[in-house]
Parts: structure tokens; C-alpha cells; sequence
């Protein structure tokens, strides 16, 4: 058999492959650049965007200064990074081990999530120390994707591998350490792959709060200063850093860990069709620790961390708020309920859009990719570069190109949702079994078929746990876009309060805004039970 497949027709057809590749990421690129071009040539009366040789060149003129941003920002980003991983692994195993403590971890998680980084940043910036805070602020940036992967990575597992640890006397510990460890590892790869450019860019949003050094420091200088150039060289610089750290995890996954994402066996049942719902009981016990928590720290920002009680609020405080009115101008309840609603309004529908655009688009790319990874490796650095390129930077360019409507809040929203959803989708693609697979080639199947049959359905629980990562993002992301760009929606609100000082709506609005990030959570919780169980592969 090896004499009829010489190896010289094995190389002439890998050189052909390279070959194609390499055509194929030539085209890619020049025709970005076409585009870029266009659109710079578009805007030049105004000088929005620079042509790519005047980027170039601020770029090489500029070194010296990023490189030593890039140092300070860089450190604050490991250390971050470092600190999520620490916290969220145990957290993840924990939820493993001890059921009844996931919906608490869940719920203290998305609740942080949820909260507009433009509001919490302030308060951790004066209750801790500058240092520390920037570490803090960068981890929160990190945490979440990880936490969502690692228990998707965790719950899929071999049954049969299970099966054999439960049958040798094995305990939940043992199948822990045996099995759902090694299972996790390719879930744990695609939450750094999305955790790395998140804590480059949890960093520089760090900075942009009174910092003097590092890239986020820079970019606030040259936007005050109108530096439009040397803006998109450090915005620029910022991605290239974040799709080189992308490529460093990849590259250490395939070199350290070359089993990982090649396929599971067949037996490999999908996140959450193992776990059965918890008895009504402990689901009380863990809401009402999660009410405790939630509602201790809350209240501990005064008791604890001795905050200004000028824009510290307590709990008791925003209730008697929600109740009672205004205490600061005398208004009722209902006007801020009425300002409420309406904002809510325009919110949701702009993340509704926003998230459902970014979804269709990451979960067809990443089924593209898998078709095409020559294209899938030219797009990605791409796709990383928009991702990491602070919003507060970008949102201006964005809404001059496509307008302060929804279909620029539906850019913007999509550029939040996309990146984690296509490196969470492409991780499912990947892990299909082999066993699957290759009864659908030896049946006759073309690639596209097995995509159908077995790639996508095998994916199924990436896209749901994807879609738990963009969900309470693709909320902020719409109240970013409105804080900054159209004055509309619950963003128009809070930036209303904070700027009249009326912190009582501002907190209560921010509360209230998590509550219904809350709630999207559980409607996709609640429809990737209804799925899984219409598939068949709940239990």
C-alpha cells in the first residue's frame, strides 16, 4: 500500500496545498486593503482614517513610545490574566464537584459581567490601589468566557471513560482528575485563545482611568490632543499584540497538547446533558446565598470599603428609591420607571440585533473555516485585531461610517459578540468524534454532509455556551454604544445621572440592568434545555 502513494506525490500535493494557502491569504489581504483604502479615500476631507502607508509610518515613528506603553500594559495584562485563571479553574471544579454551588457561581458571575465597566471601574479604582485595581479590572475583562468554557470543557466527557472510573469505585474527585480534566483541556485552550486578547484590552481600559503610562495612557493623550494617526497606530499596535498572543496559545496547545480538539469518541455526551436540575430545595438554598452575596458586597462597599456615601449607594437606599422617588429632586417613582422602561426598550432591541447579527455571522465563519482553514488562518488575526481595539477608540470612526442609528450600535455590538462566539463554535466543530465522521466518508459523504450531521449537532452546546458569553456583553456593548454615540436607550440614561450627579438613578439603573441580563441568561438556559432535549442528547 505504501509503495502505491509515492512520497513524492504526498509532498507535491502538500506544496500544492501550502501553495493555495498562501494564494488564497494573499487575495484576503489585498483585498482588506482595497477596501481600507476605499474608505480612507472616502473620509480623507476629514482625515478620519489614515491610508495604510501613513499608518505604516506613524507606526515606525512611534515605536519607542508603544514599545514602552506596550511594557506597562503588557505586565498589567499578565498578572490579570494570571489572577482569572487562578480563580476561575477551582471555581469550575467546584461547580463540578458540588452542584448545588453553579447557580451561585453563575449568578455572582454574570452579575459582574453585566455591569458596565464605565460603573464599576471608578469605584475599584478608589477602593483599591492603583496597581491592584488595574489587575482587577483587566481580570473582570477575562473571567467570564473562561468560566462559561471551562464547564463546558469539563461536562464533555466520555461516558464510557466515566463509566469505567464509576465501575473501578471512582467518585465524582476521581472522574474529576481522570477523565473531565483531560476533556476540559480543549474548552481551557479556546477560553485563553478568547482570554488573551480580552486582557490586552482589560488593560488598556484600565489605564483610561487617570493612568500615566502604558498604551490605554496614549491613546486618551492623542484623542484629547486629536491625534488621529497616531490614535489608530496604537489601536492597531494594541491588536497586533493581542493576535500574537492568540497565535502563542495556539501554538503552545499544538506543541504541548497535540490530542486536544482532534475529536472525542463517540460517547462524548454535550455540556449539560449529564446534569440533571437540582431537587427544589437545594435550588432555593443556592438563590438565596446568591441574594446574600450579591446583596453583602453590595452593602460592604460602605460598610467595609468605607466608599463616599455621595455616589455609593446601598441596597436599602435604591430600594427606598425604587419605591418612594427621588430623594435629591423630589420626582416620584414613576418618572423614573417611565425613563426606565423606555430606555429598556431601545436597549434590548439594539443588543437583540446586535447579538443575533454577531451569532449568524461567528457560527457561519467558524463552519467556513472548518471547510477552509487556509482562510480561517488569514481571517483570524483579523477578526483578533478588531476585537481588541478599544471600543472608546473605535466607537467615533464607526458611527461616522455607518451612522448613530441602530445599524452602527449593530456594528458595534456585533464587533463585542463575534470574536468569542467564532473561537467557542470552532473549539465545537473541532471536537467532533472521528468514529462519526468517519461513517459518514465511508458511507459516501461529502465534507459538507458530515458538517450537517455530525460537525454542527456536536457544536450545538459551543454555540449555546457562546451565546451565555455574548449575552450580558452583547447588553453592555448597547449601552456602551448609547453612552457614547446615540444618546438613546438605558446608555442615555445612565449618562444623563452621571452627569447631573443623581446617583440614586445611576445605581438603580445599573441594578436594574443587571436583573435583565440575568434573566437572557436563563432564556438561553432555558432554550438549550429545550434543544438538547428535542435532540435527543439531554438527559
Amino acid at each position: 500500500m505504501s509503495v502505491a502513494l509515492p512520497r513524492g506525490r504526498r509532498g507535491g500535493g502538500a506544496t500544492g496545498g501550502t501553495l493555495r494557502s498562501l494564494a488564497l491569504g494573499t487575495a484576503v489581504v489585498l483585498v482588506i486593503l482595497a477596501v481600507w483604502c476605499a474608505v480612507a479615500f472616502a473620509f480623507s476631507s476629514s482625515g478620519i482614517v489614515p491610508y495604510p502607508t501613513t499608518l505604516v509610518a506613524q507606526l515606525i515613528a512611534d515605536a519607542d513610545l508603544l514599545l514602552r506603553g506596550a511594557s506597562v500594559t503588557l505586565q498589567v495584562a499578565g498578572s490579570g490574566l494570571l489572577a482569572a485563571v487562578a480563580v476561575m479553574v477551582p471555581l469550575a471544579a467546584l461547580c463540578l464537584l458540588l452542584p448545588v454551588s453553579e447557580p451561585v457561581v453563575m449568578r455572582v458571575a454574570i452579575v459582574i459581567h453585566a455591569i458596565p465597566f464605565v460603573a464599576i471601574a471608578p469605584i475599584l479604582i478608589v477602593a483599591l490601589a492603583p496597581d491592584t485595581s488595574r489587575i482587577v479590572i483587566t481580570a473582570l475583562q477575562v473571567y467570564f468566557p473562561l468560566l462559561v468554557g471551562l464547564l463546558l470543557g469539563l461536562r464533555s466527557t466520555d461516558s464510557a471513560a466515566l463509566d469505567v472510573v464509576t465501575a473501578s469505585g471512582g467518585r465524582n474527585l476521581a472522574r474529576l482528575r481522570f477523565v473531565r480534566a483531560a476533556s476540559a483541556v480543549p474548552q481551557l485552550v479556546a477560553g485563553l485563545q478568547i482570554a488573551v486578547p480580552a486582557a490586552v484590552l482589560g488593560a488598556v481600559i484600565s489605564e483610561f482611568f487617570g493612568a500615566d503610562k502604558g498604551l490605554g495612557a496614549i491613546i486618551v493623550n492623542s484623542q484629547q490632543a486629536f491625534l488621529t494617526d497616531r490614535t489608530w497606530a496604537v489601536a492597531v499596535f494594541i491588536g497586533a499584540i493581542a493576535a500574537l498572543g492568540y497565535g502563542v496559545i495556539a501554538l503552545l496547545a499544538r506543541v504541548l497538547l497535540p490530542w486536544a480538539g482532534r475529536g472525542a469518541g463517540v460517547g462524548t455526551g454535550v455540556a449539560g446533558s449529564e446534569t440533571s436540575r437540582l431537587p427544589r430545595w437545594q435550588a432555593l438554598i443556592a438563590a438565596a446565598v446568591s441574594l446574600v452575596l450579591l446583596v453583602g458586597f453590595w452593602q460592604a462597599l460602605r460598610s467595609v470599603f468605607d466608599l463616599p456615601a455621595f455616589f455609593t449607594k446601598t441596597p436599602g437606599e435604591i430600594v427606598e428609591f425604587l419605591v418612594a422617588g427621588n430623594p435629591l429632586t423630589g420626582e416620584p417613582a414613576s418618572a423614573f420607571w417611565g425613563a426606565f422602561g423606555g430606555g429598556l426598550g431601545q436597549t434590548l432591541l439594539d443588543a437583540v440585533v446586535g447579538f443575533a447579527v454577531g451569532t449568524v455571522l461567528a457560527v457561519a465563519a467558524a463552519v467556513l473555516f472548518a471547510a477552509l482553514p487556509a482562510l480561517g488562518r488569514t481571517l483570524m488575526p483579523f477578526a483578533i485585531v478588531l476585537r481588541s481595539i478599544p471600543l472608546l477608540a473605535l466607537t467615533p470612526l464607526l458611527m461616522v461610517v455607518f451612522g448613530r442609528g441602530l445599524l452602527g450600535v449593530t456594528v458595534l455590538v456585533t464587533l463585542v459578540t463575534f470574536f468569542p462566539t467564532l473561537v467557542t463554535v470552532s473549539a465545537g466543530l473541532r471536537s467532533a468524534p472521528d468514529g462519526a465522521l468517519d461513517v459518514i466518508r465511508a458511507s459516501g459523504g461529502s465534507s459538507s454532509r458530515a458538517a450537517v450531521l455530525v460537525r454542527i449537532p456536536y457544536a450545538l452546546p459551543s454555540i449555546t455556551a457562546s451565546a451565555r458569553i455574548a449575552v450580558p456583553a452583547a447588553i453592555s456593548g448597547a449601552t456602551l454604544a448609547e453612552w457614547l454615540a446615540t444618546g438613546k436607550g438605558l446608555g442615555q440614561l445612565l449618562t444623563q445621572s452621571s452627569i447631573s450627579a443623581d446617583y440614586f438613578a445611576l445605581w438603580a439603573a445599573g441594578v436594574l440592568l443587571v436583573v435583565v441580563a440575568l434573566v437572557a441568561y436563563a432564556a438561553i438556559g432555558w432554550l438549550d434545555r429545550v434543544v438538547t432535549a428535542r435532540l435527543g442528547i439531554a438527559a
